[in-house]
């Protein structure tokens, strides 16, 4: 392989995907949601992004930051009872992770520059029920129970 930029993620993506895998099977419950990775979001300095026109701005845009966001990588897990969506947020205090759930949409923000969105199927939003532990967010919703029609 060359030193090329590109093949050298190829190598560092393939290192992570050996030790992520090696780390599984040490932890022995291989069906214990996981979740690694991330998202950097650059902003560029010199360029406002604006909304869209259909939607209103929440807040005055403010300076963009030149330090960017990183956006945690999330993965869902379904059954017939369950919905559990496991976030990777390394480093953070449980104090500073805020969660919501507004229209079928869970929000995630971890400190100042972790936010990440993961669209869920109908849930019962009281059910909710989360645990942070080894940097990984779990968040478990119930699906309801079924109505039945006689």
């Amino acid at each position: 392989m060359s030193d090329s930029p590109a093949d050298i993620f190829q190598q560092l993506n393939e290192l992570m995907k050996r030790l992520m895998e090696q780390g599984l099977k040490e932890q022995g419950d291989q069906n214990r949601p996981f979740a690694y990775g991330f998202k950097i979001v650059l902003h560029d300095a010199g360029k406002m992004e604006t909304p869209a026109k259909e939607a209103a701005p929440v807040a005055e845009p403010g300076e963009p930051s030149s330090e960017g966001t990183i956006e945690p990588i999330a993965e869902m897990y379904t059954t017939d009872d369950d919905v559990t969506v496991a976030i990777d947020l390394p480093g953070a205090e449980t104090e500073d992770i805020h969660l919501s759930l507004i229209n079928g949409t869970l929000t995630i923000i971890a400190g100042a520059s972790q936010l990440t969105s993961v669209e869920v199927p109908t849930v019962d939003a009281d059910s909710m029920q989360s645990n942070y532990k080894h940097g990984v967010l779990e968040v478990k919703f119930s699906r309801g129970k079924s109505i039945r029609i006689d």
